[in-house]
């Protein structure tokens, strides 16, 4: 919820003065990929062991998400005519599963095994995503960069996270102490990229805001809704799925916000604004409901 209000207070004050924050612009992607590696080091060793021995039911949701989302993101895209709003629309779709729904699973009750899982092999993957994905689903009037964001998700997200993983298995030893400062780090670099996209699209944002809140937030919803039937399809049990629900719908749209700023034009990462603080917010709705949900045996992702 901290995220949340800083996002709501900031936001606020980069609309009012953006000069206040644009002067970091040049520096979110450099920042984003130190972002990834921290990120990278909260993966233990025991979790990739685990994967290993029961990979089936983590690929299976990873699927399910790589399928969901980027339809989902493509046919609530066509309700926009600018092309580059349309494309960053799709763009969310495509992203990995955000760190937060590692601690919305904990909160919630899920199975953070399975979690921590999904959310790796999602960012991992990310880069080929973007490469099958974006060219069916963007917009055509618009030329797509596809090469070039997959390299730029490669270089900010697999080689950090990668990297990040080898430290924590060189080093078992980090300390907690060095998670939370890694959680704090991703928190911060979310939130300053939320700052610098409302700052370059203000005006944008007083014109076209209500309408793509509304359909980021159908978006959103309408991913925790599949996501809820494809668990049940899959006939997982209740902790798993209420897993894959979390993972499926809170994305990574703070990557998706850098890989537009810095290929598709300003309005291009407006929908990855709105969808990081939104599934925030929708998730944490769920969470008085969490006292009703039964402690998750242990976490076996297959």
């Amino acid at each position: 919820m901290l995220v949340l209000i800083a996002v709501l207070v900031g936001g606020a004050v980069a609309f009012l003065a953006p000069g206040s924050v644009l002067w970091m612009r040049p520096a979110l992607q450099p920042a984003f990929a130190l972002t990834m590696l921290a990120v990278g080091t909260l993966v233990r060793p025991e979790q990739v062991r685990t994967f290993a021995q029961a990979p089936l039911r983590p690929l299976s949701g990873l699927a399910g998400q790589y399928t969901i989302m980027p339809l989902t993101a493509g046919a609530i895209s066509l309700l926009f005519d600018d092309p580059q709003v349309r494309t960053g629309i799709v763009l969310v779709g495509c992203m990995p599963g955000a760190m937060a729904s590692n601690v919305m699973t904990v909160l919630l009750r899920g199975d953070l095994i399975l979690s921590v899982t999904m959310t790796t092999l999602a960012t991992l993957l990310s880069p080929l995503v973007i490469a099958v994905w974006l060219p069916l689903l963007a917009d055509t009037r618009i030329d797509v960069p596809v090469g070039a964001m997959a390299w730029n998700a490669t270089w900010m997200v697999v080689l950090p996270v990668a990297t990040g993983i080898a430290l924590r298995s060189w080093r078992r030893e980090l300390s907690r102490r060095w998670d939370r400062a890694a959680t704090l780090i991703a928190s911060v670099a979310i939130v300053l990229i939320i700052l610098v996209v409302v700052a370059t699209n203000r005006d944008r944002l007083a014109t076209l805001g209500p309408q793509l809140a509304l359909a980021m937030l159908g978006l959103n919803l309408g991913a925790y809704g599949l996501a809820f039937l494809a668990g049940t399809a899959l006939r997982w049990p209740p902790v798993q799925r209420r897993t894959l629900v979390i993972e499926v719908g809170m994305q990574n749209a703070g990557l998706g916000a850098v890989l537009a700023l810095a290929h598709l034009g300003e309005a291009g990462a407006v929908p990855s604004a709105f969808y990081t603080a939104l599934c925030v917010v929708t998730a944490a709705c769920a969470l008085p409901f969490s006292a009703r949900l039964t402690t998750p045996p242990a976490s076996r992702p297959g």
